[in-house]
């Protein structure tokens, strides 16, 4: 895996030439997570799925979208957010300078549920625009039960990826029952099921 801001212009025309046709673009989200998780809890989490997604295809990674559309909390303190359209039309620009570059797949890669429309139409653009490659957005399996907003699910994971930044002694009553499940190696299953579900649907839809 290679990140492509890392990368040099020659290192990258030589990766390309050399086969490596796959590029990854991840999207998080800036927003509201209450007082236990840190605002930026997606976008930490797609940094990490887009590296382990990369990885496992050989491909060149992206750097993350962090804001995405969170307009459900764009109310809540902290809360930045993109609207749909708007989203859409970065997507779309992202995935066709890719292609530009002789990249032949495209995986949008979202790891905050709120994306989840814009990318869906970002494709269908990418569909009819991309001439000789092909885009696609893999939901992802999150699982059974995944729990209530910065809940069980992604507490776990952020106890999984970065525990320093999770204070579960802050987290409100509400939620307290839920996260007595939380713990890091619950995180990490997580983490694996959602990342292997994406590679699974990338090989299928790559010519």
């Amino acid at each position: 895996m290679d990140e492509l801001e890392a990368l040099t212009a020659p290192q990258l025309r030589r990766l390309i030439d050399s086969g490596v046709s796959i590029a990854v673009v991840p999207f998080g989200s800036l927003e509201h997570q209450g007082a236990h998780l840190p605002l930026g809890a997606d976008a930490v989490l797609a940094d990490a799925v887009g590296r382990e997604v990369a990885g496992q295809l050989g491909a060149v990674l992206a750097p993350t979208v962090r804001v995405g559309c969170a307009e459900q909390h764009e109310q809540l303190v902290g809360t930045m957010s993109l609207r749909a359209p708007t989203l859409t039309d970065v997507a779309v620009a992202l995935a066709e300078s890719l292609a530009g570059h002789g990249f032949t797949v495209i995986v949008l890669v979202s790891t905050h549920g709120g994306n989840r429309a814009a990318l869906d139409a970002a494709v269908a653009r990418l569909d009819a625009s991309l001439d000789g490659a092909v885009a696609c957005a893999p939901p992802g399996a999150v699982g059974p039960a995944p729990g209530t907003h910065s809940g069980q699910w992604l507490t776990s994971v952020m106890l999984a990826l970065r525990p320093d930044l999770v204070e579960l002694d802050r987290a409100s009553s509400e939620l307290a029952d839920e996260l007595q499940a939380s713990d890091a190696q619950l995180g990490a299953g997580h983490i694996k099921r959602f990342v292997d579900s994406i590679v699974e649907a990338v090989r299928e839809t790559a010519p």
